[in-house]
């Protein structure tokens, strides 16, 4: 029987949540979405161009020789402050926008009131740039990682693979990208608009004939990939390397350093993933786990995602409908937020990856704990207080304003019925006295 937990309820701390999901075409052909008063290129703007080019932060980037041919071409532009962020995340509505304008593939106009990005996923399909199967949701607005982009990369130059990882491989056999480091693949993390350009530099220049260096450790790990052992998610399984605590785990994941298994958890563990992998007919239930996965992806995506700018109601509204329904109450706190939000400007972006493969149970808490990893940033605030819908934030110290978080947290999930449908559970927090925190240097 499914286990109840009730939420303790004493008033949450206004915190910050919302996502910023994608609602209206941005102004720019390829940006964040996030940032107001973007500037945007137009065919004619020569003078205007030349200057975009000088922009402050991308002078001595990796990326910059891709990032000043796609300004020149009018293909991007960026901020009236003089940056171009080519840090910031790209999501998945904005990379398929960004290939399609690159590779000239005409588009028809969006119907009055259907999403902005409607006419380019379109397009895309129509041009065998992708396929549903490539994304494990429709979320447009969600950051697009490294493992979906490579599906419309390697279908830009006519290649198709057979699996997730067939497409890495054949993404860094052509030259498409390379290895974030070391070689190593990062397929589960996120797109940056440098990033972005890059892939689409590469990707005309393959279409145009030519043959781009390999990262040759990069692709020996691909291949390696593609030919190792999967879970029932279709990632590589690692087998070397070990974490100390390797048979707590069903699996060790070749996506996850051991920093995030060796984390010690912040309650009295029951049945470790293990013994649920042997067991618990839920944990091996793939659909049921990826409904759970899904469920606090959504929740915290919306927590970790606010803008002063754009946060309403039906924000509070959403994020509730993730969390235990136990007591109305934390909805009219959620509701209370929002109008901080508002007064105190608060700008954040964030995301976090929940893995089902590293669920644990506490029977005395009478709840399943999910272990995730998340970052974030903090880029607009009056007064350093309440930024987040965490009621122990406050507990972290002062975090600095523009530098991004990084870190792992196990959250609770409950419900108040008889039902297997979990919400994150009214105890949830990133911050436990256990949960890993750092800046990212």
């Amino acid at each position: 029987m499914m286990k109840k937990k009730l939420i303790v309820v004493s008033t949450l701390i206004s915190m910050l949540a919302a996502s910023i999901p994608v609602y209206a075409e941005p102004s720019i052909t390829f940006g964040s979405g996030s940032e107001a008063n973007q500037k945007t290129l137009n065919s004619e703007g020569n003078t205007e161009r030349e200057s975009l080019l000088s922009f402050k932060d991308i002078q001595g980037h990796w990326a910059e020789s891709s990032i000043r041919s796609a300004i020149n071409k009018g293909v991007v532009s960026g901020y009236p402050n003089g940056m171009f962020y080519p840090e910031n995340k790209v999501t998945r509505a904005e990379f398929l926008k960004i290939v399609i304008g690159s590779l000239g593939y005409e588009t028809e106009s969006t119907a009055s009131g259907a999403p902005w990005y409607k006419a380019y996923v379109a397009a895309a399909k129509l041009n065998q740039l992708y396929v549903e199967s490539d994304f494990p949701s429709s979320d447009w607005s969600q950051p697009m990682t490294r493992m979906e982009m490579v599906h419309v990369a390697a279908r830009a130059i006519e290649q198709v693979g057979t699996d997730d990882y067939d497409f890495l491989y054949l993404a860094v056999k052509h030259g498409l990208i390379s290895g974030t480091g070391n070689g190593n693949l990062d397929p589960g993390g996120t797109t940056t608009r440098a990033q972005a350009l890059t892939v689409v530099d590469r990707i005309l220049k393959v279409r145009g004939g030519q043959t781009l260096q390999v990262d040759t450790v990069a692709l020996k790990n691909a291949e390696k990939a593609k030919n190792a052992e999967r879970d029932p998610w279709g990632r590589v399984i690692r087998t070397t390397n070990l974490p100390k605590n390797a048979k707590d785990f069903p699996y060790i994941l070749e996506e996850y350093p051991n920093e995030m298994y060796e984390m010690k958890p912040d309650i009295i563990v029951d049945t470790t993933s293990a013994q649920l992998a042997k067991k618990d007919s839920k944990f091996n239930n793939k659909a049921l786990m990826d409904q759970w996965k899904q469920t606090t992806e959504n929740y915290y995506n919306l927590l970790l995602n606010v803008d002063y700018r754009t946060i309403d109601e039906e924000w509070a509204n959403e994020l509730f409908s993730y969390h235990n329904q136990g007591f109305r109450v934390v909805l009219a706190d959620m509701r209370r937020y929002v109008k901080w939000v508002k007064e105190n400007k608060i700008i954040m972006t964030g995301s976090l990856i929940a893995e089902p493969s590293m669920l644990t149970d506490a029977d005395r808490l009478a709840g399943y704990y999910i272990r995730t990893k998340f970052s974030f940033e903090i880029k607009s605030y009056t007064k350093y207080k309440n930024i987040m819908f965490d009621e122990l934030f406050e507990n972290v110290g002062t975090l600095k304003k523009g530098k991004k978080y990084e870190g792992y947290a196990d959250i609770p999930l409950s419900t108040n019925s008889n039902t297997y449908d979990l919400k994150v559970s009214g105890t949830a927090t990133l911050f436990s006295r256990t949960s890993i925190l750092r800046e990212v240097k």
